[in-house]
């Protein structure tokens, strides 16, 4: 069973679990956030598993997921009544699914353990390929975030490109939701850290620091012209990017990387950053640079 569903809309993966709810939740929130509809997606995985054998899935998998999809979209209208909600299930492989909608969504949203399940410190399989091949930013939902919805959104700002793609989407969301922005930009040497106390090494470290903290400024100032409604904090941190960011999510409604991943859609890759972010903030959008999305 599928509904064909408007394009910009906010997709959503399910299966059911407490913690798919979660993101059916807050992909329902975004998407009223955005004025958009919702689509919830359901995506019975035995093709991938079984074609190779010429199995045929189980007749009451299409139902189930038809249920189940159903289930979810009622419950987002009960509280979002005005909310268009479409549903989507069918037999296919869940990170194929999502990625196909992503062609046509404005952002597609996945639970920390995605379809498939997996370790407590490891994204899914679903999760990582979806973040790594969708054409869209990819919303990874760990848990609710203590700080609010009216909490700043967080950003990283990568002191090579200063992540173009990662910073329009967060000063966006920082519009959309009415509240202040904090990019943050981690330390990208080891000479930055106390462990290397060589003298010649720190001074040349403090010059490059230095030049890369007035480029980051005029990066900075360019978004603030572009945005002139965003008040936008600058923070330079002197330790590894992905603990920044993650004490900084602490505070934060959302946090926002960029992401380089490349390869078939088997591949898992996602950059360090946005994988270590990922797995530790509650709610993580990963944005892929325009040129690196297939």
């Amino acid at each position: 069973m599928s509904e064909q569903f408007p394009t910009g809309s906010v997709v959503v993966g399910t299966d059911g679990s407490a913690n798919a709810e979660v993101a059916v939740d807050w992909a329902a929130e975004e998407a009223v956030r955005r004025g958009v509809g919702l689509h919830v997606l359901y995506a019975f995985p035995w093709v991938s598993r079984a074609r190779a054998w010429e199995f045929a899935p189980p007749a009451e998998a299409e139902t189930q997921g038809t249920a189940l999809v159903q289930a979810a979209a009622e419950r987002v209208r009960a509280t979002h009544p005005d909310l268009s909600v479409t549903t989507e299930a069918g037999v296919e492989d869940p990170a194929v699914a999502l990625v196909a909608a992503s062609r046509q969504a404005g952002a597609v949203v996945v639970g920390r353990r995605g379809l498939g399940g997996a370790e407590e410190l490891l994204l899914g399989s679903v999760s990582q390929k979806v973040a790594a091949h969708a054409r869209c930013a990819v919303v990874v939902v760990n848990a609710r975030p203590t700080a609010g919805p009216d909490a700043p959104v967080v950003v990283g700002m990568d002191p090579e490109d200063g992540a173009p793609e990662a910073m329009e989407y967060a000063f966006a969301e920082a519009r959309r939701r009415g509240t202040r922005l904090v990019v943050v930009q981690g330390a990208q040497h080891d000479a930055a850290f106390p462990e290397f106390p060589d003298a010649g090494i720190s001074a040349h470290y403090e010059r490059a620091a230095g030049e890369v903290a007035r480029l980051t400024a005029e990066r900075l100032a360019e978004w603030r012209q572009r945005f002139p409604d965003v008040e936008a904090e600058l923070r330079l941190m002197r330790e590894r990017p992905v603990r920044a960011l993650v004490r900084a999510a602490e505070e934060a409604s959302v946090v926002v990387v960029g992401s380089r991943g490349r390869g078939g859609l088997t591949s898992m890759l996602l950059g360090s950053v946005s994988h270590g972010v990922a797995t530790r903030a509650p709610v993580v959008v990963i944005v892929r640079a325009e040129h690196d999305r297939g």
